[in-house]
């Protein structure tokens, strides 16, 4: 087969892009059988090639110009470009997989989407205004005009059949995993004086991912506050991520400000994925307590690396945790203190915690992910 996959860039590592690369890297070494491409930018290819290497099987198509590069009254244009710059792709592939529904070009008929979640057609405040728009408008129209679509879980396979249950025979699940780098690792606590944390021998709660109202960061931090002084005085919080708008960097902010004790919370960016292992390594525990996931891959990265995890009892995340974790309403903050109570002063729940997390974590690789998806792409051909 020859396989078209939508990379664009491989510079910024966010949860969709995370899966694209790791999927890619995947489908080279399990399935060197197929010629793939990787469609990008104009201007990334020579970052994908320190990404991906040098790989006979792998071509660089970086053809597609950015929107982002032009004044907006030229943006229709460059956005017609693209569309006919990858219209003429897929034609000259056997498949077109799509990493994203939000890029998924219409019109084309060999096409694969990957859908990650439903979010957005969901009410609730902290549901993107533009996600929400976007999907309402096209998401039905993609599912239908997609050969296969791959959801990253069964929860997020069983959200699409509730909403659109037309779709339902083309819909494949292919669970996420940790990249092999997150293993537990043996770490020298000294790293954390280059992040601004004096007390590096202190014990720490960790949270990594999007800065965003939907995160629910707001619940660890209130929690925290509750403590007991006792525990509390002998713990500090590390957040790590960014935020994509000044609305959310905003609701971070007054989070932290809200607090009693914000002394002892500390904010990390531009972490790389190296520290990030030693972060998760070290960490007293994991604590993610979303309102709603269509993953929650840093639940399997916390699991991978010896890290106990406290996350929600909502959507994916209890159904990627299984019996691996503690799971919690995560809107209950009483609630919340209490597991994290018992994470601190129970050494018996620690233990299996970090045994449990690691046997649950290597249940999900990125050769099966892979496999699954190649199967996917042998039954739109069949369909095409």
């Amino acid at each position: 087969m020859d396989i078209t996959i939508d990379v664009l860039k491989t510079d910024v590592m966010n949860g969709n892009q995370v899966y694209t690369i790791e999927l890619t890297r995947a489908l080279l070494r399990y399935f060197p059988e197929h010629q793939y491409n990787a469609l990008l930018y104009l201007n990334k290819k020579q970052q994908a090639q320190k990404t991906f290497g040098s790989n006979q099987k792998l071509r660089y198509l970086n053809i597609l110009p950015h929107n982002n590069l032009v004044g907006k009254s030229l943006k229709p244009l460059v956005s017609r470009a693209v569309n006919l710059a990858i219209h003429s792709v897929a034609r000259h592939s056997d498949i077109y997989h799509c990493t994203n529904p939000n890029r998924f070009p219409l019109g084309i008929s060999n096409g694969i989407v990957t859908l990650h979640d439903l979010i957005a057609l969901r009410s609730e405040a902290w549901v993107s205004a533009g996600s929400q728009e976007f999907y309402r408008k096209n998401i039905f129209r993609i599912l239908k005009e997609a050969k296969i679509v791959l959801t990253v879980s069964e929860f997020t396979r069983q959200d699409a059949i509730r909403h659109f249950p037309a779709c339902e025979e083309k819909l494949i699940v292919t669970p996420l995993a940790a990249a092999p780098i997150f293993r537990k690792t043996v770490v020298n606590r000294s790293f954390l004086a280059g992040y601004g944390i004096p007390d590096m021998k202190k014990p720490y709660l960790l949270y990594v991912g999007e800065l965003q109202p939907r995160k629910n960061i707001g619940s660890l931090l209130c929690a925290f506050d509750a403590l007991p002084p006792r525990l509390r005085n002998e713990l500090q919080v590390i957040i790590v991520g960014s935020a994509k708008s000044p609305e959310n960097r905003e609701h971070f902010r007054a989070a932290v400000q809200a607090m009693k004790h914000r002394d002892q919370v500390f904010h990390l960016v531009n972490v790389p994925v190296e520290d990030l292992v030693l972060l998760y390594s070290a960490a007293h525990a994991f604590v993610y307590l979303s309102f709603y996931e269509g993953f929650g891959l840093p639940v399997l990265e916390a699991m991978s690396c010896g890290c106990p995890v406290l996350t929600a009892d909502n959507s994916s995340l209890k159904e990627i945790a299984g019996n691996a974790a503690i799971t919690v309403d995560p809107s209950d903050t009483d609630a919340v203190r209490d597991c994290l109570i018992r994470l601190l002063t129970e050494n018996t729940l620690q233990e299996n915690l970090k045994k449990l997390g690691m046997i649950r974590s290597a249940e999900y690789t990125w050769e099966e992910t892979a496999r699954k998806t190649v199967e996917g792409y042998r039954l739109a051909i069949e369909r095409t």
